[in-house]
């Protein structure tokens, strides 16, 4: 999704992800994932019906498979109890247009809680990193996290009703930034639909030893987010290009079992983003060579 954000706009119109899927196809991936960023984007781009079996019948005519829908704009809403009915309704939406797609996964991220006063750095989204968290007096941890799971019981429930799974990709300095309190998350809510986006670059920055969260997480894992960085800063560089063992990573990822897609999650300003992309989908693939693991997705 990077490719479409920085090759064409912010929130790119189905017409930009037409022209992703056909690079995607012409550099070798099998499949992508594509997101609404914000509800004016999820509702001009994704409730025209006509408009939405047009790009899945150009994505199948490339033999491309859209692994996950990603709801971008419910990351605020999920947190914010004054949200929380939107964000249902909103669900249940998102869960029509999945299906549509052809993507049994719906994710989101976690996010701070509205009440953290957090001064911002811009680093290729407005998450990263902060440069303060303010936590106030009269904030209330246990409270906190009672609404929070009883939010994603309920999230939950509704992509299961349709058929769906429902995941959340983790990421430092926000309500979920680990494997232990995606885990926590997991027993809470109790259900086997509820699983995480296996970021390798939040999870790095988050001092996470990479192949043991991932046996942590295990079937919990519904898809693999391929990037790297220094282990300091949440960049996301090409796999390759920092300190992420990957050999150990993708040994981890195949000892668990998993079979889903590895999405090459490249972010940020470069000159040429596709050659960032494919750089590190070259280097994933050489070490597949010998210990294959899933397919390898543009993201």
């Amino acid at each position: 999704m990077a490719y479409a954000r920085t090759s064409y706009k912010e929130e790119p119109s189905l017409e930009d992800y037409h022209k992703f899927t056909k690079w995607a196809s012409e550099t070798g991936f099998t499949g992508f994932e594509i997101a609404a960023f914000s509800q004016n984007h999820f509702n001009a781009e994704f409730a025209d019906q006509k408009k939405m079996r047009a790009f899945k019948d150009h994505y199948n005519s490339l033999h491309l498979e859209c692994d996950a829908f990603e709801a971008g704009f419910l990351r605020y809403m999920i947190i914010d109890p004054s949200q929380k009915n939107r964000a249902l309704q909103d669900m249940k939406k998102v869960v029509e247009v999945a299906s549509e797609l052809g993507a049994n996964l719906i994710y989101a991220h976690s996010a701070p809680d509205p009440s953290w006063k957090i001064e911002w750095k811009r680093l290729y989204d407005e998450y990263s990193p902060p440069l303060t968290v303010n936590v106030p007096q009269g904030f209330s941890w246990k409270d906190t996290w009672t609404r929070y799971v009883e939010t994603i019981r309920e999230l939950t429930e509704i992509a299961e009703r349709g058929g769906c799974k429902f995941a959340l990709e983790i990421r430092p300095y926000e309500i979920v930034s680990n494997s232990d309190s995606m885990m926590r998350l997991i027993d809470a809510v109790g259900s086997k639909s509820l699983g995480v986006v296996f970021d390798t670059g939040h999870l790095f920055v988050q001092k996470e030893i990479l192949p043991i969260a991932a046996e942590k997480l295990g079937d919990r894992i519904f898809l693999v987010h391929l990037a790297d960085n220094d282990g300091v800063v949440d960049n996301h560089w090409a796999p390759g290009k920092g300190n992420v063992h990957w050999e150990s990573v993708l040994q981890a990822i195949q000892k668990i079992g998993y079979v889903g897609y590895l999405n090459i999650d490249v972010a940020g300003q470069y000159e040429d983003i596709s050659t960032e992309i494919l750089t590190g989908k070259r280097y994933i693939e050489k070490i597949l060579k010998a210990s294959p693991v899933g397919n390898i997705v543009a993201s």
